[in-house]
């Protein structure tokens, strides 16, 4: 494309060069966009900062989830526990060795103390 001044100061354009004119040339983009895309819109800019701190909070929200059943889970096999060693006088266990022994009356209770102590950190 080219454009000129004339004597009278009006600028004209024209894709055909003038004779006797002074001109600039400026060149013209082969293909134009197409009409039904947004020019304002960044192709390469992936999902918006809204978008990313919606899926980061339903994330950490799946992962407390996660934690809050393994917790329940973890809660209720102390509870079990407690169950069985606390009201008994002798309890019995399979050893490393895979012989049944009896828990002595101190490793009892303080088993019971470190059980009760778990779940009152931890369970609600």
């Amino acid at each position: 494309m080219y454009s000129w001044t004339d004597e009278n100061g009006t600028v004209h354009f024209s894709e055909v060069r003038p004779e006797g004119q002074a001109v600039n040339e400026q060149s013209i983009p082969q293909a134009a966009p197409p009409a039904d895309s947004n020019p304002y819109a960044d192709v390469d800019s992936g999902p918006s900062y809204a978008d990313q701190r919606r899926e980061e909070i339903h994330r950490k929200n799946e992962e407390a989830q996660a934690d809050k059943a393994m917790n329940s889970v973890q809660c209720s096999a102390w509870q079990a526990e407690l169950d069985r060693l606390e009201p008994n006088r002798r309890v019995f266990f399979t050893n490393d060795q895979g012989e049944t022994e009896r828990m002595d009356d101190v490793e009892r209770t303080n088993k019971v103390a470190q059980l009760k102590s778990q779940i009152a950190k931890n369970c609600k």
